[in-house]
């Protein structure tokens, strides 16, 4: 007799347990690989639509900055027409600091008249043009509330405000 019981013999040859352990493992893999799948699927088209709300709200912005500052410039031709005057241009433009939840720059540029807007994150640039027949100085100021004046040398400038 090898001390051996039918009883013994039995649990050495039962593998439920295992097949439950591992089981329950293979599904916490499977989920998880399935969750991490979705995750970096709709990774990408979450940045996607960021970037184009970024984009559509620095057009919108830029648009509302050529337009003041295209203002301006009619108020400085219509100002310096008159005999022994100083035309007195200001206007105040209110933007917001962030759009889509990044912070970006203005850049105004003259050759050609061009309104260069870019974000930081994502990295996103709009531009659009203006026309000017008074001269306007290239400038670059952060996203915010700005102030369109008439220098004293007669140059339109956008400012921080």
């Amino acid at each position: 007799m090898t001390g051996r019981t039918p009883d013994s013999r039995r649990l050495r040859d039962d593998t439920r347990s295992v097949s439950i352990t591992v089981n329950y493992a293979l599904n916490l893999v499977v989920a998880t690989m399935l969750i991490g799948g979705v995750l970096t699927a709709t990774g990408g088209m979450v940045q996607d639509r960021r970037e184009s709300a970024v984009r559509t709200e620095l057009s919108v912005v830029g648009e509302r900055v050529a337009s003041d500052l295209m203002a301006a410039d009619r108020l400085a031709e219509v100002g310096s027409a008159g005999p022994g005057t100083d035309p007195t241009v200001s206007i105040s433009v209110t933007l917001p600091e962030r759009v889509g939840g990044t912070r970006y720059d203005v850049s105004i540029r003259t050759s050609p008249a061009v309104i260069v807007l870019r974000s930081d994150t994502p990295e996103v640039t709009v531009r659009v043009g203006f026309h000017h027949d008074t001269p306007v100085e290239e400038t670059t100021v952060r996203g915010g509330n700005l102030r369109i004046e008439l220098a004293g040398d007669g140059d339109v400038e956008v400012v921080a405000a």
